[in-house]
């Protein structure tokens, strides 16, 4: 009960003194747009992908996170897909196919793309719930390199359950009860620039740091909301016909905290199934597979295994994905961008 009752006392005073952090996420090899809402309508169907994240398990209140995410293409058609690398059957012909001069790259028609969010995150007493709208543009630098550009505006909502505060010291003049509750407007621009074998892509989210003065209750409180930046890069290397190696980096900052790096690395067979690994500085080691495993279906999930000083707590961090294709009349199995 000590724990908790200073667990909750730290989350008050980030709640009135410090700003706000977006959650932490292993997968978003799998959902970029979750960072960078220059991928919405990226691929030539609906992505639909929902998700779930259990972080320093075995440690009381410690973050949990949902969210659903949504984003589709408007003036692009399947006319874009490459022919013959991509199967229902979820295999690459060893075998060039017919035209194949056609098939050695591709590049995305210039096209509009839409999306939405809903993130909700949970760390004790005090949720985090946010609702997003993107918008993004498509267009070909040169006959390989595509370029989008995007906006995201929304809603972000915090609040603080007092009544579930138990401090050891009742009537503690720090504390008051009840629910206190701010809401900001948040605003995110990003860019991604892409082909069939790399990616690059930079963004900013919640850029509207002016601050919420205090609203009943908390004569000290302020609720501002932490500035991020991204930065992801990755490279896809064809070691065989059925088999790719994908290396990949992210650098996220969000002053003041210190400058955090994940490095990946991936390996993806016949389309169908991948696995990897990612190593997120002074934080975490994670493991990650998944399978696509239709054209309409995949599913993936990863451990992280804390490195920090939580791990004399934590027995880790578990996170579930899973993807919805909708309308994918090419019957892609795995996507043509984001692999």
């Amino acid at each position: 009960m000590k724990k908790l009752a200073l667990f909750a006392a730290l989350l008050l005073g980030m709640f009135q003194a410090t700003a706000q952090q977006k959650p932490q996420y292993s997968q978003y090899l799998f959902n970029n747009y979750l960072l960078n809402p220059a991928l919405s309508g990226i691929e030539s169907y609906t992505d639909v992908r929902m998700g779930t994240r259990r972080q320093w398990v075995g440690i009381d209140g410690a973050p949990v996170t949902y969210y659903l995410s949504a984003h589709t293409s408007l003036g692009t058609s399947d006319r874009n897909a490459p022919t013959g690398q991509q199967t229902g059957k979820g295999f690459i012909p060893k075998m060039p196919v017919a035209n194949s001069r056609k098939n050695k790259y591709h590049k995305s028609r210039p096209h509009h793309g839409f999306g939405a969010m809903a993130q909700v995150d949970r760390t004790g007493p005090l949720s985090n719930s946010s609702l997003t709208a993107t918008y993004a543009y498509h267009h070909p630098l040169t006959r390989r390199i595509n370029m989008s550009v995007g906006i995201a505006s929304g809603l972000v909502q915090s609040k603080l359950d007092g009544n579930a505060i138990r401090m050891g010291r009742e009537n503690d003049p720090a504390m008051q009860h009840g629910q206190l509750t701010k809401t900001k407007f948040d605003l995110g621009l990003g860019t991604w620039i892409y082909s069939d074998n790399f990616y690059v892509g930079f963004s900013a989210a919640q850029l509207l740091t002016d601050k919420i003065k205090k609203d009943e209750g908390l004569d000290a409180a302020q609720h501002e909301l932490q500035p991020h930046f991204f930065g992801t890069a990755g490279y896809r290397l064809r070691i065989r016909y059925d088999l790719s190696l994908e290396p990949s980096v992210m650098v996220k900052l969000a002053n003041p905290s210190p400058a955090a790096v994940d490095f990946n690395l991936k390996t993806t067979y016949a389309n169908r199934i991948w696995a990897g690994v990612s190593y997120r500085h002074q934080d975490a080691v994670a493991v990650m597979t998944g399978m696509n495993v239709n054209h309409i279906l995949d599913i993936g999930y990863s451990y992280d295994l804390t490195t920090s000083e939580l791990s004399n707590a934590s027995a880790g961090s578990h996170e579930l994905i899973v993807g919805i294709k909708l309308h994918n009349k090419g019957r892609l199995l795995c996507p043509q961008w984001l692999w």
